[in-house]
């Protein structure tokens, strides 16, 4: 009887945590970073079923990129859409490069800000429920970032091919309680400060 109730909970908790996981992040064009093309896991969970030594199952998740594109460019304002929704990133004053602002077309916000004046390597990234850390590896080099909460899980970012800022893997075991904006917001902070704006 315990086994059965111990089986009956892991299963509930499995279930309550599964949704689309982030896999990875590429550029759209070889030679230009204005636009991003974001990719997961398929959300019925054919990831875990796949055979041994079979890549997972991707999917399109999103795009992310330059607001203006067509008339300029400027790195500071920039949309995103995802199956929740769309909505945009923008520096909250354009003179302060520590604190940005995602704001969802259906009033979501999430707000981003340097740990450190100076340091652009380390980020506090909330929605006014919680908050979670984002950290670079390495100061001098930004081919790796991380999440590690012990409420929420681990989010990590890193390039496919060390200094080619053009392809990201992406270990997305964050809980099923941070939403697709919150996950948005990190991937920004990571693409945006990781990639030369030419």
């Amino acid at each position: 009887m315990r086994l059965l109730l111990v089986l009956s909970l892991c299963v509930g908790a499995t279930l309550q945590t599964r949704g689309q996981s982030l896999s990875s992040a590429h550029t759209r064009w070889l030679n230009s970073f204005v636009e991003w093309e974001l990719y997961a896991f398929s959300a019925d969970g054919a990831d875990d079923r796949v055979d041994e030594g079979e890549t997972p199952r991707e999917a399109l998740f999103g795009e992310l990129k330059l607001r203006w594109l067509a008339m300029r460019e400027d790195w500071t304002d920039w949309e995103f859409t995802t199956p929740q929704g769309r909505g945009t990133i923008r520096l909250k004053w354009k003179d302060d490069p520590t604190h940005w602002e995602l704001r969802t077309y259906t009033g979501a916000v999430i707000t981003m800000r340097a740990m450190w004046s100076g340091d652009l390597t380390e980020w506090r990234v909330t929605d006014n429920t919680y908050s979670l850390t984002l950290r670079s590896r390495w100061k001098n080099m930004l081919d790796e970032w991380r999440v590690d909460d012990p409420t929420r899980g681990v989010f990590y970012m890193y390039t496919f091919y060390e200094g080619d800022p053009r392809d990201w893997a992406i270990e997305d075991r964050l809980d099923a309680s941070v939403s697709e904006s919150m996950k948005m917001a990190l991937v920004f902070l990571v693409l945006f400060h990781s990639t030369p704006r030419l």
